[in-house]
């Protein structure tokens, strides 16, 4: 073998991983291209997810402050204020109330009163997680 045929067997090897380099860092790049699209829609989806999770949360806490206030409202009333309450609650949803006829009084002060009990039992149906 003489040093020119070496010379060309050895540009024939050379050219051949040049070629293979070329494919291996087009595919190289592709990759990275596909790695950074999953990345941004990862990203997407953990703001979306983070979005969700701040709703639920802020939901949530204006679901336990409501049920709370509720709660507090059941649980203070003994039936001494809670009487005073319903009376209060009558006059507020019906302040033209004829008070000379007092049959009429009586049937719709006790349509308007509100059964605590119930309500209570219906929270705490709510409130079991």
């Amino acid at each position: 073998m003489t040093n020119e045929q070496t010379i060309e067997k050895l540009n024939d090897a050379l050219t051949q991983l040049i070629e293979a380099y070329e494919v291996l860092l087009e595919k190289n790049d592709n990759l990275k291209k596909e790695i950074e699209v999953k990345n941004d829609n990862i990203n997407d989806l953990e703001n979306k997810l983070n979005e969700l999770n701040g709703t639920t949360e802020v939901q949530s806490s204006k679901m336990d402050g409501m049920l709370n206030r509720i709660q507090s409202l059941l649980g203070s009333s003994d039936n001494t204020t809670s009487t005073s309450k319903e009376e209060e609650i009558d006059l507020r949803i019906e302040p033209e109330l004829d008070f000379l006829d007092e049959d009429k009084n009586e049937d719709k002060s006790n349509e308007n009163k509100i059964d605590l009990g119930r309500m209570e039992s219906l929270l705490n149906g709510l409130n079991t997680k």
